[in-house]
């Protein structure tokens, strides 16, 4: 094991609470820089074509629920949009919104996949949030719980960010997250850093830079439940900045 090691709940939760001040306090400035949809998700056209219904955790400022909408396919669909900061959301007729910090329930090991509202759902995707949840065994929580919310057959989408990859965005974490522990006197695991937001010295977020083996790790723990379909790298100037997992959900005899 690489990466399976315990955070300290105490530092977990002061990271997820920076975040929580981060996008409470950016939202508006955040959701303006993020509207057009991923590169990546292009390959993803298959799976988005198929679904009926989708359960969107993280689901931000709905850019994937917006780009869905024009890829069709089976049609209308559903879509069960959660997130802790609904003030990113935009209003759309077929979707139903849930607010949860679900971060906080993968640090306390509580039940996920039972708060989750949504139904079982033809696709479950989660893009853009995995590297705000820190600890390995809160990774484990997470991805176990969309497992369960995944329909037999149905598909799971996920992104994990490689900020790290792009020489810009390295130098930047890497001098944010130094001004970050000695403010805020954190120990961080490895691979976790801080970052900041266009400029502003008082605006800290905790991300966690993803590798190969740390995903293949994290997928290793759900090999017999669900198969992995595709596994890309995609966006950025280098096509690198993350790696896309979709995997299906086998089928019950």
């Amino acid at each position: 094991m690489l990466y399976n090691i315990v955070m300290d709940a105490l530092t977990a939760h002061t990271l997820n609470k920076l975040n929580q001040v981060f996008y409470a306090r950016n939202a508006a400035s955040f959701s303006s820089t993020r509207s057009a949809p991923w590169p990546g998700w292009e390959r993803l056209r298959f799976a988005i074509e198929e679904a009926t219904t989708v359960l969107d955790v993280a689901c931000g400022n709905m850019r994937f629920e917006k780009y869905a909408e024009t890829v069709g396919g089976a049609y209308p669909k559903e879509y069960h949009c959660v997130d802790s900061c609904l003030d990113l959301a935009i209003d759309l007729p077929n979707a139903h919104f849930q607010d949860l910090d679900i971060v906080d329930l993968c640090i306390r090991g509580a039940g996920i996949s039972q708060m989750l509202q949504s139904p079982a759902c033809d696709l479950v995707v989660s893009f853009g949030f995995l590297h705000h949840v820190p600890g390995f065994e809160a990774r484990r929580r997470l991805i176990d719980a969309l497992v369960e919310k995944t329909a037999q057959g149905g598909r799971l989408a996920l992104s994990f960010w490689r900020f790290m990859e792009d020489d810009r965005l390295a130098q930047k974490a890497l001098a944010v997250t130094e001004r970050a522990k000695r403010a805020f006197e954190l120990v961080l695991e490895k691979n976790d850093y801080i970052l900041g937001w266009q400029g502003d010295n008082s605006a800290y977020r905790y991300c966690h830079n993803y590798t190969d083996d740390e995903i293949s790790e994290l997928l290793s723990t759900i090999t017999g439940i669900c198969e992995p379909e595709l596994r890309y790298n995609s966006d950025g100037r280098n096509d690198m900045l993350n790696t896309y997992i979709v995997l299906r959900k086998g089928i019950e005899q």
